[in-house]
C-alpha cells in the first residue's frame, strides 16, 4: 500500500511540474499592447510595401519596398510565434486606423505616390522607435525584448533609407 501511495504522490508531483512548465508565460498589459502595436506596424509596412512594388514610379522606391516587405514579414512571423507561445495573439489584419493609411495612399499615383509612400514610412518608423526601444530596454518577457532589440537596427536602416529616397524624390 505504501508503494502505491508513494507512486501516486510522485506521479502527481511530476504531472504538476510538467503542466506548469508547459504553461505559457503570462504577459503584462504593456507587453500585450506592444504585441498589438508591433503587429500593426509590421502589417502596415508589409501592405504599403506591396502597394509600392506595384504603384511606385521610381525603381529605387520599388527596390526599397521589396526589402521593407521582406523585413517586416519576417518580423511579423517572429512576433506571431512569440505571441502564440505566451497564449496571446498578434494582430492578423490591419485595424481601421492603419487601413486609413492604405486608403489614403491608394489615391496617389506616380511620383506623388512615391513621396506619399516614403513620408508614411518615415512617419511610421519614427513613431515605432520609442516603443521598440522601451521594450528592448525594459520589457519583462525575454523573447519580446530580443524581438525588439533585433528589430531596432532594421527600423533605423529603413528610416534612413526612406529619408534619403524622399529627399531624392523631392528634387525636380
Amino acid at each position: 500500500m505504501r508503494s502505491f501511495a508513494a507512486t501516486l504522490l510522485l506521479a502527481t508531483v511530476f504531472t504538476a511540474r510538467t503542466t506548469n512548465a508547459a504553461a505559457p508565460e503570462q504577459l503584462n498589459s504593456d507587453e500585450k499592447a506592444f504585441i498589438d502595436f508591433a503587429g500593426q506596424t509590421d502589417l502596415l509596412n508589409v501592405r504599403l510595401a506591396q502597394m509600392a512594388q506595384l504603384q511606385a514610379s521610381s525603381p529605387a522606391v520599388k527596390r526599397f519596398a521589396v526589402m521593407l516587405e521582406r523585413d517586416h514579414a519576417t518580423d511579423l512571423k517572429r512576433l506571431t510565434a512569440i505571441a502564440k507561445s505566451t497564449g496571446t495573439n498578434a494582430p492578423a489584419a490591419l485595424d481601421e486606423v492603419h487601413m486609413n493609411f492604405v486608403r489614403r495612399l491608394n489615391k496617389s499615383k506616380g511620383k506623388s505616390f512615391d513621396l506619399a509612400f516614403l513620408k508614411t514610412v518615415v512617419n511610421e518608423h519614427e513613431n515605432a522607435y520609442v516603443p521598440y526601444k522601451r521594450e528592448a530596454d525594459s520589457g519583462f518577457n525575454t523573447s519580446l525584448k530580443t524581438y525588439a532589440r533585433r528589430a531596432l537596427p532594421r527600423l533605423d536602416a529603413h528610416l534612413k533609407q526612406a529619408r534619403r529616397l524622399a529627399s531624392t524624390a523631392q528634387q525636380p
